[in-house]
């Protein structure tokens, strides 16, 4: 439709332009700060594992074993005495204190092991002694080649 003037009735809108893009500069990367709290720690906990360890794995030394396993025994002890009252790794005590123990316990086997060996082997010796004695003292003569 058209109006007196020649025109259309509809409203001219003016030229579009696209809208200026919303650019922002680029922004810094946020940084929080925490402030780290110092672990506790219970160096005799620590201490009881390692003897525990070092200990069960010395066990047939016999004198390691049992004194690795005491003072294993000794700070485990403490250490969860230590963590009872607050102090961290009771596990690490607890486990020192078990190993060692182990420890301990494995030397006397070992040790009770190789004292019956040793009064087997003694008792065989001398039942061959008194048969070699009983039998008129016989004694082989091997022949032993010069060492040139």
């Amino acid at each position: 439709m058209s109006d007196e003037t020649g025109g259309t009735d509809e409203p001219q809108l003016p030229p579009m332009t696209p809208p200026a893009p919303n650019v922002l500069p680029p922004q810094p990367p946020s940084v929080i700060y925490v402030q780290q709290v110092p672990m506790q720690t219970n160096g005799l906990a620590v201490a009881s594992l390692v003897l525990g360890i070092i200990g069960l794995v010395l066990f047939w030394t016999v004198w390691g074993g049992i004194l690795l396993g005491i003072l294993a025994v000794i700070f485990g002890a403490v250490g969860l005495s230590k963590a009872g009252r607050g102090g961290p790794n009771k596990g690490m005590a607890t486990a020192g204190l078990v190993l060692g123990v182990l420890a301990i316990i494995g030397s006397v086997l070992f040790i009770a092991f190789v004292v019956s060996v040793a009064n087997n082997v003694s008792d065989q010796f001398q039942q061959v002694g008194s048969a070699v004695n009983g039998a008129g003292g016989v004694v082989l003569n091997v022949p032993v080649p010069p060492l040139v």
